[in-house]
Parts: structure tokens; C-alpha cells; sequence
């Protein structure tokens, strides 16, 4: 818009009207000349006129700069016409594109009396109108630009009034359809606002306004990438303006690339430290960092503004949690939320994921929560989770194997192998236990959990060379003691021959003593071998452990048979 500006920073070109022109040359030999003459001026006029009425209509900021090109090219429109499609021109770019216009010079001169002129400043000064019967097309466009400077209801409408008038005339216009896309994108209809910018674009690609509507309405949409899109075809002139920078940090905010945000983030807050929305933001993104201390100010400054923000109820809860270990404080921010958000799965999943590390009442509600949940999304993996977790707890096996089944063909990601380890176990399902127990493994390496289960399995299958093998590989790498007795103890049920047996079980409680499951063994072995005072010695120790454990209590019996007595 440079052309505008040093178009009008000082006085309007004065361009000579044609009768002007005419006085300042020899005058025709006859009538039919001076007929012609005439005749081809009024053709000129009125082609020049239509050019620049057209490139009015286009409205992009490439036709306006075109206006003030047509307007001094040549000499063949009054000068009282060509001073008021300039000033047309220059007001259209002010008050459409302020932000590329914005700093040029305002113009000191009282606008050409016209009835164009009159349409444009009514719907300026935000005064909703019509055009005048059986008017041009500028006449019905111009009421429609009130949408400019009116956000209401009521001017929207009138401005999709004024473009069905418009439309009559079937003439391109990419500010129509800018115009088009505000009042329908005001009204809630995005699909509708989003197909108008799209033609504003398409008609002027350099229609700026139109890509930033394309990229508010992909925002709703939450399709950060697609807004991102949008806003990649804008000038570089473009990125310094706060409000490219704020659709910008918001696409990018949506799309979770938090370190090419946060710059964009704090610019925005920079510019105005109480834009509540970008303080939410801000704080999420601390929260996602780990630095709770840091977003609490924020979260404390938003909660005067809207304590009952969707975002913020999470954040609360979440920095309760994970920063404060407050698993009450996050439950209650939480049961708040859900009382607000019924249908909100994510904060379903983590009221359910958090009430069932609580009590018996608590786990409970974990429970309905996790079975409503899964009528809304029925391949959560929270919910799945916890109706897993609530199944083996209970000892529902086939229930517990059944869910694991129910995840295996849904194909949902749920890498919580352990569960799924225990369901296909206890259930009996050796072989889905033995590949879950793989899966466990290569996902976690180090876990000695999983390590356990994995010779297990191939124990309770009966593949012994197998497990016997993998014992020797765990053993031979440096572990916990409570790890390397069980190691021990699995090694036992591998041993051919009663002295191997012997040595793995004394194996396993010199690394721990308390290996309930060792001792219970060793008590049977010397059971066997009706050494009872030796049995007695580790089944004592064994019942102080564990008394209720059915091994434990059978061989208690069978020593009772033989009158050994027990304190």
C-alpha cells in the first residue's frame, strides 16, 4: 500500500477532465467530427470508469493500489470523479486492511460530495442502509462493509442482505466474499464462512484477511496444522502483527510444538499481560514442563477471571497431583469438573485413573466412572485400565481376560503390558500370557517384574530347559536381592535332582530371608523327606509371613499329623 501513501501524504493529483483537454486543441473541421470526437471521449469515460469501478468491487489490496493507478493514467475521467475513487480507494484500504494501512497519513480534505461517497462513509460510521433502487454495484456492496465496524448480530445479517443484492450483478469480488465469510463465521455457520474466504483467496490471493479467517475457523476446528497452513501464504510484512502472532501461537499451541509457541506466547502476554486466554495457555505449558511453581501465579491470576474454565479445572488437578501429591485436592477440582463437563472423557479418564488409587468407596467410583466413560469412547485406555485393574483386583480372571481380549482386537495402543500379563495368566491362558510377558520385557528391559513373569510363563508351560537357560542369563546380571531370590527359587522347579533343589532354595534366602515363596518350598522339600523338625524350622518362619496362604496351612496340618505343635 506504499502507492497509497504517496498518493495522498500531500494533495490530490489534479487530472484534467476531457473538456478541459478539449479547449486546449484545434477544434474539428465539421459537426460529424466533433460528433465523433465526442462520442469516443464518453466511450473512454466510461470504460475508465468501469475499470476502476471493478477494481473497487475486487476490493483486495493489489485492485485498490490499481484504483490510484487507473485514476492517473490519462486524462479521460472529470477530476471531481478521479478525487473520489482515490479517496475510495485510500478509506477501503484503512478501514479494511488496518494492518497494513494503519500508518498511512490521514487525509486532511473533506470527501467528494457523491452518492458512492455518501453509501461508503454511512457504512463506515457503522449506520446499516440499503442502497438505492435500481443502483450499481458498488451502491448494493458498499452497506454490506458495515460488518467493519459492528460486531452485532444485526449487522451481520445486513451485510449478507446487502451481498444477495450483490449478487445480482454477478461481478467478482474478493472483498464480498471476505465480507461473506465474517458475518457467516459471526453467525456460528464455519463451514459455510470457511468456503467464502476460500473464494476471497482463490479471486485475490493477496486478500490477507481471508487466510486469517481460514486459519480462526481451522483453530475451532482444532486443526492446528491446517491454521498453520492458512497463515504460511501471509507476507513477511505480515509476522511482526499481533494478531498473525496470536492465530500463529495458537496453532502451534494446538498442534503441542510448545518450544516454537512459547516465544509467540509470551510476545502476546507482552503486549497485554491480562489476555486471559494466553495466561491459560502459558500456564499449561509450564505445567507440561514441570515447572508448577512457575504456572501457579497464573493459574491464581486466571482463577479470579473464570474459575470454571474446562483447562483450568485440569491444570488445578494436575498440579495438585503431580506437583503437590494432593491426589484429594485433584479428586475434588476434579468431581467440580465433572459436574460441569459430564461428557468430558478426558477428565473422566484421570478421575477414574486417580479415585482408584484411593480407598474401597473411592475405587468404586473409579469404576462407574470408567463404565460410563466407555459408553462415550468405548477404546479409552484409561477406562480400560481401571475395569482391568477393578477385574484382577476382585479376581475375576475370565472377566479380566475377557477385557484383555476385548483390547487385543480393538487394536487401541494400550501398553500396559503387565495387566495383560496377569489376566491371560490367572486365567490359564499361558500362551497370550507368555507374549505378553515378551512385549512387557521389550519394553521395559530393566524391569525385574517382568523378567519374573517371563520365566514363569515358560516354567508353567513346562518348557524347563528354556527357563532354566534364561534364569542362567538373569543371574549373571547384577540385580536387586529380592529380584535374585526369586531368580533362585524359579531356578528350583528347573533342578533335576534333590541336591540341586537344596542348593538353589538356601540360594534364595540367603539373598532374602523373607522369600515366602522359597520358604513354603523348602518346608515342603524337607516334608517330603520327613526331616518334620527341619520342615517345622522354615514353615514357622513362613507362617509369621504369610499364615492364611493355603500352601502354608496344608503342610501346618500335615506336621500337625504328625505332632509337631506351632505357637
Amino acid at each position: 500500500m506504499n502507492k497509497l501513501a504517496w498518493l495522498f501524504a500531500g494533495c490530490f493529483i489534479i487530472i484534467l477532465s476531457p473538456l478541459l483537454l478539449a479547449s486546449c486543441v484545434s477544434e474539428p473541421s465539421s459537426a460529424s467530427a466533433r460528433t465523433l470526437s465526442a462520442t469516443s471521449e464518453i466511450s473512454q469515460l466510461l470504460q475508465k470508469k468501469k475499470q476502476i469501478e471493478d477494481a473497487l468491487a475486487m476490493g483486495s489490496p493489489g485492485s485498490l493500489e490499481r484504483v490510484l493507478e487507473l485514476t492517473q493514467e490519462g486524462a479521460s475521467i472529470p477530476e471531481s470523479d478521479s478525487k473520489a475513487y482515490a479517496w475510495l480507494a485510500y478509506e477501503m484500504a484503512r478501514l479494511v486492511y488496518p494492518e497494513i494501512s494503519a500508518d498511512l497519513p490521514s487525509i486532511n480534505i473533506t470527501p467528494p460530495d457523491t452518492n458512492l461517497v455518501k453509501a461508503f462513509i454511512d457504512a463506515r460510521n457503522g449506520k446499516i442502509s440499503t442502497a438505492i433502487t435500481d443502483s450499481g454495484p458498488l451502491y448494493e456492496l458498499f452497506p454490506s462493509l458495515v460488518i467493519f465496524r459492528l460486531k452485532t448480530p444485526a449487522a451481520s445479517g445486513a451485510a449478507l442482505t446487502a451481498l444477495e443484492r450483490y449478487s445480482r450483478f454477478a461481478q467478482a469480488s474478493a472483498l464480498a466474499e471476505l465480507v461473506r465469510g465474517l458475518a457467516l463465521e459471526r453467525s456460528g455457520d464455519l463451514g459455510a464462512a470457511l468456503s467464502a474466504y476460500t473464494r476471497a483467496e482463490s479471486l485475490a490471493p493477496d486478500c490477507y484477511p481471508a487466510s486469517m479467517g481460514r486459519a480462526r475457523i481451522f483453530l475451532e476446528q482444532s486443526k492446528g496444522q491446517a491454521a498453520l497452513d492458512a497463515l504460511a501464504s501471509l507476507g513477511s510484512s505480515l509476522n511482526d502483527n499481533s494478531q498473525v502472532k496470536r492465530l500463529r501461537a495458537l496453532a502451534l499451541y494446538q498442534e503441542k510444538r510448545w518450544d516454537e509457541a512459547w516465544p509467540l506466547v509470551t510476545a502476546v502476554l507482552l503486549a497485554d499481560p491480562m489476555d486471559s486466554k494466553f495466561l491459560l495457555i502459558r500456564a499449561h505449558m509450564l505445567v507440561e514442563r514441570g515447572e508448577y511453581k512457575q504456572a501457579a501465579p497464573l493459574l491464581d491470576a486466571y482463577a479470579s477471571l473464570n474459575p470454571g474454565d474446562r483447562l483450568y479445572i485440569m491444570l488445578r488437578a494436575r498440579s495438585s497431583f503431580e506437583n503437590a501429591k494432593d491426589r484429594k485436592a485433584a479428586i475434588a477440582a476434579l468431581k467440580t469438573g465433572m459436574q460441569k463437563y459430564p461428557d468430558d472423557t478426558e477428565m473422566m479418564g484421570y478421575g477414574a485413573e486417580l479415585m482408584w488409587g484411593g480407598d474401597k468407596e473411592e475405587k468404586q467410583e473409579a469404576v462407574r466412572i470408567a463404565d460410563r466413560l466407555l459408553s462415550l469412547d468405548p477404546d479409552n485406555p484409561k477406562a480400560i485400565r481401571v475395569l482391568l485393574s477393578s477385574s484382577l483386583a476382585e479376581g475375576d480372571n475370565e472377566k479380566a481376560a475377557s477385557i484383555a481380549d476385548r483390547i487385543q482386537s480393538s487394536g487401541i495402543i494400550f501398553t500396559d503390558y503387565e495387566a495383560l500379563y496377569k489376566a491371560y495368566y490367572r486365567a490359564g491362558r499361558l500362551t497370550e500370557a507368555a507374549k505378553m510377558a515378551e512385549k512387557w520385557r521389550t519394553k521395559e528391559p530393566s524391569s525385574e517384574p517382568a523378567a519374573i513373569a517371563s520365566v514363569t510363563v515358560l516354567l508353567d508351560s513346562g518348557k524347563k530347559q528354556e527357563a532354566a537357560q534364561l534364569i542362567g542369563r538373569l543371574l549373571a546380571i547384577k540385580g536387586s536381592s529380592s529380584y535374585r531370590s526369586s531368580l533362585y527359587w524359579l531356578q528350583s522347579r528347573t533342578q533335576g535332582n534333590d541336591e540341586a533343589v537344596l542348593s538353589s532354595l538356601r540360594s534364595a534366602l540367603v539373598e532374602n530371608g523373607m522369600n515366602i515363596d522359597a520358604l513354603a518350598a523348602i518346608s515342603d522339600f524337607y516334608i517330603k523327606k520327613e526331616d518334620y523338625q527341619k520342615a517345622r524350622f522354615y514353615l514357622k518362619q513362613a507362617i509369621s509371613i504369610a499364615p492364611d496362604r493355603p500352601d502354608i496351612a496344608s503342610q501346618r496340618d500335615k506336621l500337625l499329623q504328625q505332632g509337631l505343635a506351632f505357637p
